[in-house]
């Protein structure tokens, strides 16, 4: 009788916790995007992330000619949405991944050399630069190739 209410209580409380860990995800993120210093930041490396790569020679084929002006508010309501600020994202998964075919191995390692740099101009938080890597980095060059 005590094993099976020993096993009925560790049931619950495994349970309890895995609804705890996908609550906290979201809330994570949200956390993520107000340690970033909120959409100001975010503002500010979406600009310096096409500045920089629009002026990068090993993007130059690819962004030459963008106006990254009007570029610049999309890329930023993208990563507000990725890092649960709250924004309504622009693009949905499978425009970025068709996005990510507009672009060859060396410009997506262009784009994510450029949003490393440009990451830490905005932040100099490690444990910040680490979270919104992992958020953003890996579909970036699909971002990017979509929003052109």
């Amino acid at each position: 009788m005590n094993l099976q209410a020993l096993r009925r209580s560790v049931t619950l409380l495994l349970l309890s916790a895995g609804l705890v860990v996908c609550e906290s995800n979201g809330q994570m993120l949200s956390g993520l995007f107000q340690m970033m210093g909120g959409m100001d930041t975010v503002k500010k490396l979406a600009g310096n992330l096409l500045q920089s790569s629009a002026s990068d020679p090993r993007l130059a084929g690819l962004l030459g000619k963008v106006d990254t002006g009007a570029l610049s508010p999309k890329l930023a309501d993208q990563m507000c949405s990725m890092l649960g600020g709250g924004c309504k994202a622009p693009l949905t998964d499978q425009q970025i991944a068709a996005g990510a075919s507009k672009l060859d191995a060396s410009q997506t390692k262009a784009l994510g050399d450029n949003f490393s740099s440009s990451l830490t101009k905005v932040t100099d938080n490690p444990l910040v630069k680490e979270g919104v890597s992992k958020a953003i980095a890996p579909k970036l060059g699909g971002i990017v190739g979509a929003l052109m």
